[in-house]
């Protein structure tokens, strides 16, 4: 076979090599197309392993070669060590002769292969292993069959490395695919032509899109939502602000993508659901403006009265009720002041350590601190309360539910009413012990319009019947906050002008 055939052989090999980057791949196509280019009746593909401190030898050519596959030979063992440690080409002309590793030469003379020819398979400066070409006679090899070798060896090293590459950057995909899969931000990337690139699980549940049904589409087709669209149009980068199609709100991080070597790959856009923040948001003004009202007014009655004294002087009639109004008003701002920083401890956890209490003796303090108040307005405070009900909690905390819960009877009950404080042991849905709180009053009753509200920060019940009745608005939100806390419920029952009965469930401390 002339040089010219055998190039044009090897050519072949080489483009067969890169017809696939999987290194069992390459070794078949050596195997099976090698000899057409090197004459041989053995090849062995010799790789570095640097974490077993030498190399491996893969036959490609069935061999009896014994312990030669399952051995790992250190970098000086055989003409393939050889090759690999000085990076040079080795021809002989019989193994028999050679002074070499008795489970590598001696194992390919012992098969009758005299003539060899190995050649380093390098990668830049760095030697990754050697190919290994043997013959029985009549093979000789000579400087035609070196430079074929050598030429395989270099294209054998490119698909390797090729192959590094492609598993680095299947690796660097997969990894890449896991974090956009596993975050709940939604991406979707837009190639300089229109079409979705990319778009990860999150745009399922955020957009209601099937990623895999939008990938390879042009995005005015597969996203039918007009913000999105519009967003990548104008394809100006920055953070904006959009509705979501089922009412939520999305912030929109809208990026340029390019590679390391600065080419544009397009457009991507981070949605990340930001409805929370927002309601959040709106509470806060809500609460910083509600707080304001309420201590606005008080202050301006306050400055009001304090004007009035003054140009009346000390002989004013009226100057006894007067100090007396500015007392009750500024009792008023503390008792807002108060509820605040108790609603503010709750929530952040920052009460007293729980402790096993007795709830039994703690209505009974309640009940007898809210007495004086219902015996100026003649209601009856009627108790039912098992012998003992034992919870885990903060003594004062449960007092200060009980009372609030009390006085508000109270507070909403005409003179001559009834409020009734009732306890009782019970099994909840799940099997758990409780102790299930009764408070009910004969008193005014809630409208139905106000009951899903009546636990919410500063929302009172605004009619004639309750507009000289004081109050902050915040104890039954304190309530139901310390109540929860304790891994327990709250609820009301009402029906306007009919009175109003609240009940506490809370769980009994195990023992």
């Amino acid at each position: 076979m002339s040089q010219v055939e055998r190039l044009t052989r090897l050519s072949e090999i080489l483009a067969e090599l890169f017809r696939s980057p999987i290194p069992s791949h390459f070794f078949q196509t050596l195997g099976d197309q090698a000899w057409a280019a090197v004459p041989c009746d053995y090849l062995a593909v010799c790789l570095q392993d640097p974490e077993r401190g030498g190399y491996l030898v893969h036959s490609q050519v069935d061999l009896e070669e014994g312990a030669m596959s399952r051995r790992v030979f250190s970098p000086d063992e055989g003409l393939p060590g050889r090759a690999i440690s000085t990076g040079k080409a080795y021809l002989v002309e019989d193994l028999a002769a050679e002074d070499g590793a008795p489970d590598l030469e001696g194992v390919l003379a012992a098969a009758g292969l005299r003539a060899a020819l190995v050649v380093p398979i390098r990668s830049g400066l760095d030697v990754l292993g050697a190919l290994l070409f043997a013959g029985r006679p009549p093979i000789v090899y000579g400087a035609d069959d070196l430079e074929i070798a050598q030429l395989m060896a270099s294209g054998l090293s490119s698909a390797l490395e090729t192959s590094r590459a492609y598993d680095k950057l299947g690796g660097e995909r997969m990894t890449m695919l896991a974090v956009l899969g596993s975050t709940a931000d939604a991406v979707i990337t837009m190639n300089p032509a229109g079409l979705v690139l990319l778009a990860n699980a999150a745009v399922r549940p955020m957009l209601g899109l099937a990623p895999d049904a939008i990938e390879g589409r042009p995005l005015a087709e597969a996203v039918d939502w007009a913000p999105l669209r519009e967003l990548f149009l104008a394809g100006r980068p920055g953070i904006y602000e959009l509705p979501l199609p089922d009412g939520r709100t999305a912030q929109a991080s809208l990026v340029r993508v390019a590679t390391p070597f600065g080419e544009p790959v397009g457009l991507a856009a981070v949605l990340r659901d930001i409805t929370l923040l927002k309601n959040l948001e709106q509470m806060k003004n809500d609460f910083v403006n509600t707080v304001s009202h309420d201590l606005k007014g008080p202050i301006t009655v306050i400055a009001g009265m304090a004007d009035l004294m003054r140009m009346a002087g000390p002989g004013d009639e009226n100057h006894a009720s007067r100090c007396e109004d500015i007392r009750d008003t500024a009792q008023h701002m503390a008792d807002l002041v108060s509820d605040l920083l108790d609603i503010g401890r709750i929530e952040a956890g920052l009460d007293a350590a729980r402790e096993p209490m007795d709830l039994i003796p703690v209505i009974g303090e309640a009940l007898r601190m809210v007495r004086p108040r219902a015996e100026t307005k003649t209601i009856e405070l009627h108790a039912e309360l098992p012998g003992e009900a034992t919870i885990s909690a903060v003594p004062s905390r449960v007092r200060q539910v009980l009372i609030n819960l009390i006085d508000n009877g109270v507070k909403y009950t005409p003179a001559g009413g009834r409020v009734a404080v009732a306890a009782a042991l019970a099994t909840d849905v799940d099997g758990a012990e409780t102790v299930r709180i009764r408070v009910t009053d004969t008193g005014m009753g809630i409208p139905a319009r106000d009951l899903p509200h009546v636990f919410d920060k500063f929302y009172r019940v605004k009619n004639k019947a309750t507009s000289e009745i004081a109050g902050t608005g915040l104890g039954l939100a304190i309530t139901k906050s310390i109540v929860e806390a304790y891994g327990g419920r709250i609820s009301v029952e009402s029906v306007e002008g009919a009175g109003t009965t609240f009940a506490v469930e809370l769980p009994l401390a195990r023992p």
